[in-house]
């Protein structure tokens, strides 16, 4: 093979490789915007809900409206012990189980989040993990779209995070710390969950590592704040 054919072979051989480039580029933009698309008609389904759920649950009892004053000493008297937790109910919409929507102001992100994950799911939604609101070890997945968890790396120390779940509570967390983790290292990324209550994940571009935001709930007056 004479060096004038060598050289035809591997310009053609670059030109596909440039075409297969920009042609990953422009399909990921467009994953990136039908993604955000779906995700924010979602989150709209979700909020609506979650309103009217909260709604429902604020209204009085129409049974204790109508029960006599109690008398002074009774067991009625007696203040309510304080509400077990209980854990979030999911909604089907189109097939897919949600149970709330994460909130991320710092980087303009409103996501539904969807009960467990898998690829499909990861298309168009942030995803739990592993772990629940309730025992305070949540873990939440989302592609590294430009509207998803691409920019996840720029969050700070005390940065806030928010969880709406379906029954329209609000949930506040407080960025604690950043790491980088091999995504073979599922064991580190599910470690320590007495030292944080969420945990944000994405891949980096070369998918071999994960970003890794650790956050803690923040309670009472702090939340108020």
């Amino acid at each position: 093979m004479t060096n004038k054919k060598l050289g035809r072979i591997l310009i053609a051989v670059g030109a596909l490789l440039l075409a297969a480039a920009v042609s990953l580029v422009i399909y990921n933009k467009y994953r990136s915007s039908e993604a955000k698309k779906n995700a924010e008609e979602t989150v709209i389904k979700l909020r609506a809900y979650a309103e009217k759920a909260a709604e429902s649950s604020s209204l009085p009892d129409k049974d204790t409206e109508s029960r006599p004053d109690p008398l002074p000493g009774s067991s009625t008297d007696t203040p309510p012990a304080p509400e077990e937790e209980e854990e979030l109910t999911p909604l089907d919409i189109d097939g897919t189980r949600y149970i709330g929507i994460i909130t991320v102001p710092k980087l303009g992100i409103e996501l539904p989040v969807t009960e467990g994950w898998d690829y499909v799911k990861m298309q168009n939604a942030a995803c739990v993990y592993s772990g629940s609101i309730k025992d305070r070890d949540i873990i939440i997945c989302a592609h590294n779209y430009s509207s998803f968890f691409l920019d996840l790396e720029d969050l700070e120390e005390g940065d806030e995070v928010r969880f709406t779940g379906l029954d329209g509570r609000e949930y506040i967390y407080r960025v604690d710390w950043e790491e980088l983790i091999s995504g073979m290292d599922a064991g580190t990324l599910r470690s320590g969950s007495d030292r944080w209550d969420l945990t944000l994940f994405t891949c980096t571009w070369s998918g071999y590592s994960r970003v890794t935001v650790r956050c803690t709930e923040v309670r009472g007056q702090q939340a108020a704040e």
